[in-house]
């Protein structure tokens, strides 16, 4: 009954026709699609996989050659070598540079297995020092035909090629200049071809060729090498060289097929050519064809019994989804045996949860944010009304003592202070910050009967640089009441700067007021290191310390430096925007 109700389901019967329909059409066209394409199929199948192995060889190779090429590199930073360049006598200076530099020039050739040999030329004694595993150290003039075959040292890096004494091993010779305090110095890398070790693994592939070949159309390397360079004329196989490619392949289907690719080194002067056989696979490849048009229909026949199961097994977690959807529960609901199913379900369950808590918690929020909203706008009116009122004094104060009288300046200036603090504004430029920090001096001045002598040198390069405002006025003020004010009948003096350092901008705020002990200075500034649990008397720098983390991030430092009666620096250091 149940498979009968299961046969009658239209997505059941939607899925297995469709299915069936999809492996039916696959097969046929399987079929005709190899009987008539088989051949070009295996042909690009062989071309791609040649273009595959040429590439990894050509990363290989240039591996290989970068791993010699870097020696130059690491020995013009070596002292041994920069003092045998660099002096005409270097061995008057230390006795064995020679035995340093031979050791180094062995633990290279140790480390590279290709490096045939290392020349180090000395402009100051014209002179080469010499390291070769079939000769000992010696010291060679320019032009030596065993290692150079260049006149001048050259410019920059230059690659070539070459026989070396005109006998095997045949050469890769690097030609590296070094320049040295006005002097042209030269290293010399000679690389043995037959050795690198990608070339070395394929020797003993019968069905691949490779080749090595210049820019200039030479030939560099091929297994059996008579000479060096050869003429690529000498192979058959090269006839399809191209020099104007920097990458090409082909397919040659011969009396003995094969796949010709050839492909430009990304770094060198050269290209890198496999020849790879073919006529094997492709018999193989045959023989497996008659053996799947055998197998066919037993496979037609497993696929259908396949279908029938994906389908049955796909369909009963697909309704059991679907039921619990057009009626959902508040929990988990029974004879469900698959845990897949019930994964799904229980998302579905969690999600109508979160849905249910999102939405209370967004009313929530909405409830708050209009209460929000309703202080903002009570809390609009008391700046006004102080801002008002101290408009009513100064006015009363103007009228009773007069515009040179102090009081109606301090009102003012007090006025414009809490306008300033009361602006909407978080970021101000550096000169609006000086501005208004004038204002507060000139209060301070006015409280403490001008016993502070305050300096303020700032420069024009960071005016329009951006700072959360009021970040001056908590500095001074630390600087007052906790350094100065205790020695009020002594000179006390306030520096404050605002430089600019290459691309960052340091503001700093000295006294020459008390100072404080170590133990107190490192539990300063320990507290403010972490932005916590900084002491109640220090609310003001933590304020700035927190406002400036929060506008510059990592980019910002604040350091406190103190001497007990001597004063405090405190230095504040962050980026120009932008930077």
């Amino acid at each position: 009954m149940k498979i009968k109700k299961l046969v009658r389901n239209g997505f059941v019967q939607k899925w297995f026709f469709t299915l069936l329909v999809l492996i039916s059409a696959l097969f046929v066209g399987f079929i005709l699609y190899t009987r008539s394409n088989s051949e070009k199929v295996l042909q690009t199948e062989h071309t791609a996989y040649g273009e595959l192995q040429t590439d990894r060889l050509t990363s290989q190779l240039d591996d290989n050659f970068s791993g010699s090429s870097q020696i130059p590199i690491l020995l013009q930073t070596n002292q041994w070598a920069r003092l045998f360049m660099l002096s005409e006598e270097p061995n008057l200076l230390f006795s064995d540079i020679y035995d340093q530099l031979n050791t180094q020039l062995v633990a290279y050739k140790t480390a590279f297995s290709a490096l045939d040999s290392i020349y180090l030329y000395s402009a100051a004694s014209d002179s080469f020092f010499h390291y070769d595993s079939d000769f000992p150290c010696s010291y060679q003039l320019l032009g030596d035909e065993n290692c150079l075959t260049v006149e001048e040292i050259p410019d920059e890096p230059l690659y070539i090629y070459r026989r070396k004494n005109d006998l095997y091993p045949y050469l890769i010779t690097l030609y590296y200049p070094v320049f040295l305090y006005n002097t042209k110095n030269m290293i010399v890398v000679n690389i043995d071809i037959s050795k690198l070790s990608a070339l070395q693994e394929n020797q003993g592939n019968s069905m691949q060729s490779i080749y090595i070949i210049s820019d200039d159309g030479q030939l560099l390397y091929r297994k059996n090498q008579e000479n060096m360079p050869e003429s690529i004329d000498r192979i058959t196989e090269l006839t399809y060289f191209d020099i104007n490619q920097d990458f090409y392949s082909r397919y040659v289907n011969d009396a003995e097929p094969y796949v010709y690719v050839q492909q430009h080194s990304e770094k060198y002067p050269w290209y890198y050519v496999t020849v790879t056989e073919t006529q094997n696979y492709f018999g193989k490849s045959v023989n497996l064809y008659d053996s799947l048009l055998t197998a066919i229909p037993w496979l037609i026949l497993l696929a259908l019994l396949i279908i029938i199961w994906l389908v049955l097994l796909a369909t009963h977690p697909i309704r059991t989804i679907s039921e619990f959807l057009e009626n959902p529960l508040s929990q988990m609901p029974e004879n469900i045996p698959d845990s897949e199913t019930q994964s799904i379900i229980r998302k579905f369950l969690n999600y109508m949860q979160a849905n249910q808590t999102l939405s209370e918690e967004l009313q929530k929020q909405v409830q708050q944010q209009n209460e929000a909203t309703f202080w903002a706008l009570q809390s609009q009116i008391n700046p006004h009304f102080l801002l008002n009122t101290l408009n009513l004094i100064r006015n009363a104060e103007l009228d009773t003592l007069g515009y040179d009288h102090s009081a109606p300046k301090l009102t003012l200036a007090l006025s414009r202070l809490l306008q300033y603090a009361l602006d909407s504004t978080n970021l101000v430029p550096l000169k609006t910050e000086f501005h208004y920090t004038n204002l507060f001096l000139h209060i301070l001045n006015l409280r403490y009967e001008n016993k502070l002598h305050i300096d303020i040198q700032k420069d024009d390069a960071v005016d329009e640089v951006l700072v959360p405002k009021l970040i001056l006025q908590p500095l001074i003020e630390n600087a007052v009441f906790h350094g100065c004010s205790p020695q009020l009948h002594i000179s006390n003096q306030i520096v404050v700067t605002a430089k600019a350092k290459e691309d960052l901008c340091q503001i700093t705020v000295q006294d020459n007021g008390v100072g404080m002990p170590p133990e107190q200075l490192e539990a300063l500034r320990s507290a403010v290191a972490n932005l916590n649990d900084i002491p109640s008397d220090s609310i003001g720098l933590k304020n700035v310390a927190l406002r400036m983390h929060l506008t510059y991030g990592e980019h910002f430092t604040f350091h406190i430096d103190s001497h007990l009666n001597e004063g405090t620096l405190i230095t504040l250091t962050f980026p120009f925007p932008g930077q």
